[in-house]
């Protein structure tokens, strides 16, 4: 509860920091060139200046408006730094960059060091806790981390850390096939779970998802628009509807599509609050870990009555839903003529 309530409090006892911290907007919503500018999540923010005696100028005011709400500046983590030496906020490091001999100027949003030391660590020691373990349940505890982790970097340029991290990946599963078969070559522990380039599980096919996923800019929330104002429901739906999803498998990705992201079963949302990305690395590795168990994909002819793993034989279900069918008419499949049936397709 305290990792929910925590943030909301803040948001609530900081509310009006921008204004203390003399930021100003047009009417129509944009930052004025000659005010600094906030960026804010819950304690966390960074206010952009235009001269170092600006940004002191500000902290101080900031200092003062802090106190009678019982805050201050945590010293240690709080710093005055230059836009060229660059800075880590949320995971990411913004820095600005000469691009060209001309002197054009980039700025450049990506993966901090510390943010990719910490996938790697989280890596090695999945890998470690595996050892002597079916490939398939590596790969399950795997999956849901990588997916998570390149969604939430997705918004940034990120390419070159997917290709190092993916490399890193290889090569911690490589010891562990190496491990697994100490008396087998190389060669043959590359054939059996590298095929097509990819980790995969020779016995089910399984394959582990690397670190990547298409880079998807982020676009900027028009002036100080809010999900909570009723008012703007229409704003944000048109803006969501934009988004692209968050990678899933590509059977489950073509199953909810199909059947426009409602239960097959139940007729609800196959995903509840699915509308709103979760906006850190955890969040998002929980809901991949989550989505893996939450959602099943239901055979229209059972396997054992000859039924076929293909999408046109497959619906996406909850689990739940698909646990209390089972319990009423589990000893039967359903006719094949059901797959092309509006009566289930959303």
């Amino acid at each position: 509860v305290g990792g929910v309530i925590s943030p909301l409090l803040l948001n609530i006892a900081l509310n009006g920091m921008e204004e203390a911290a003399g930021c100003r907007y047009s009417p129509e919503g944009h930052a004025q060139r000659e005010a600094p500018i906030l960026i804010r999540y819950a304690d966390d923010f960074v206010v952009l200046c235009r001269t170092a005696e600006e940004a002191y100028e500000v902290k101080s005011k900031l200092a003062k408006w802090l106190e009678p709400r019982g805050l201050a500046f945590n010293e240690e983590k709080s710093s005055v730094r230059s836009l060229y030496e660059g800075y880590d906020f949320l995971g990411f490091t913004i820095r600005r960059y000469v691009a060209s001999k001309r002197g054009n100027e980039r700025t450049l949003v990506t993966p901090s060091k510390d943010s990719v030391a910490r996938a790697k660590r989280r890596v090695k020691l999945s890998v470690m806790k595996y050892r002597g373990m079916p490939a398939a349940s590596l790969i399950g505890a795997l999956n849901p981390y990588t997916r998570g982790w390149s969604n939430y970097y997705r918004g940034a340029s990120s390419s070159r850390t997917y290709a190092n991290l993916d490399w890193y990946l290889k090569r911690c599963l490589f010891k562990w096939g190496m491990r697994m078969h100490p008396r087998k070559t190389k060669g043959w522990i590359w054939r059996r779970y590298f095929g097509e380039n990819r980790f995969r599980d020779p016995k089910t096919g399984n394959l582990l998802v690397p670190f990547y996923t298409e880079i998807t800019r982020h676009v900027a929330i028009k002036g100080k628009a809010s999900p909570d104002d009723p008012s703007l429901k229409t704003y944000w739906r048109q803006r969501n509807a934009k988004k692209k999803p968050p990678r899933m498998t590509a059977r489950k990705s073509y199953l909810a599509a199909r059947q426009k992201g409602l239960c097959a079963l139940c007729r609800q949302v196959l995903i509840v609050g699915a509308e709103y990305e979760p906006d850190n690395v955890r969040d998002w590795v929980q809901w991949f870990e989550a989505m893996r168990h939450s959602l099943h994909a239901d055979h229209l002819v059972y396997r054992r009555d000859g039924g076929s793993d293909d999408v046109k034989n497959l619906r996406l279900v909850h689990a739940d839903c698909h646990r209390l069918h089972h319990a009423g008419d589990g000893r039967r499949s359903r006719p094949a003529t059901t797959a092309a049936d509006p009566s289930w397709s959303a």
